[in-house]
């Protein structure tokens, strides 16, 4: 670790920042403990290519983000702090002046689900907007080398208490330098399970255990999965046998329909 990283580590165990407060939330207290009362040093990042591959690649992300969204950005030199709880800051990526909101930048694997991603890093998000007092902000992930795909992501007041309840009672074993025995596991599984109805590009996830009718259904696809496997499987095999130059084939109760763009549908054969 060399000077420069030596110095940032120092401050970081003065603060709870959004990397910490997904630790927190993820119950890593313990490691997380170690490196702010300065026993251990935080992973050095400098070998992950991932990591670095982000960072080389954030300039050239916010101005892509500026491009197709038409929103100008700036670069923070100032780290913001919570104006009730001084320990909990804020490095944001980006800041949205016309949006008065921030950008967060990512670099993931390619095909990954950008509102999975954003629930993800839910506990990372909702502490700056804590932090900000923000309504909402952008997520902005390149997957691979796929063009960035962007999203909104809301506050939520409700999801920010149990947070900060938690970095509360984190930060209290740092300042007294008490080593934490077992992190609230209740309460974080509690706070995990708000993410889910948290909206991201004003979509939820939604819990259907208590739907009666939900389970009804879910039983029958659940009963009859094999089966539906077997006819798919059957429907495929049956456009295979379809040649080229037939527009219908029809027998033993089934008929194969090719329409004007060369897609064949399976039916069962209508009687006349």
């Amino acid at each position: 670790m060399d000077i420069a990283q030596a110095v940032i580590a120092k401050n970081r165990r003065t603060f709870i920042g959004g990397s910490d407060a997904r630790k927190i939330m993820n119950g890593d207290w313990r490691e997380l403990y170690l490196e702010k009362v300065g026993e251990v040093e935080p992973e050095d990042l400098s070998g992950v290519f991932r990591v670095q591959l982000g960072l080389r690649t954030e300039n050239f992300h916010a101005e892509w983000f500026t491009k197709t969204e038409g929103m100008e950005v700036k670069i923070e030199t100032q780290m913001r702090h919570h104006p009730e709880h001084n320990w909990m800051c804020a490095n944001l990526d980006r800041w949205i002046p016309s949006k008065r909101t921030f950008l967060e930048m990512k670099h993931s694997a390619n095909g990954v689900n950008v509102a999975d991603k954003a629930r993800y890093y839910m506990a990372q998000l909702q502490h700056y907007m804590a932090v900000t007092g923000v309504d909402y902000c952008y997520f902005s992930v390149i997957r691979g080398n796929d063009d960035p795909v962007v999203v909104t992501v809301d506050r939520d007041d409700e999801y920010i208490a149990q947070l900060i309840r938690m970095e509360k009672s984190f930060w209290w074993h740092v300042e007294n330098n008490v080593p934490p025995d077992i992190p609230p596991l209740g309460l974080l599984e509690k706070a995990e399970k708000m993410v889910e109805s948290i909206k991201v590009d004003s979509m939820r996830v939604a819990d259907m255990t208590a739907s009666n009718s939900w389970s009804e259904l879910a039983s029958k696809i659940l009963e009859h999965a094999d089966a539906a496997k077997i006819y798919d499987d059957a429907k495929d095999e049956l456009r295979k046998l379809v040649e080229d130059d037939v527009s219908e084939a029809y027998g033993h109760g089934v008929t194969a329909k090719r329409d004007k763009r060369g897609r064949i549908t399976i039916r069962p054969t209508k009687e006349k």
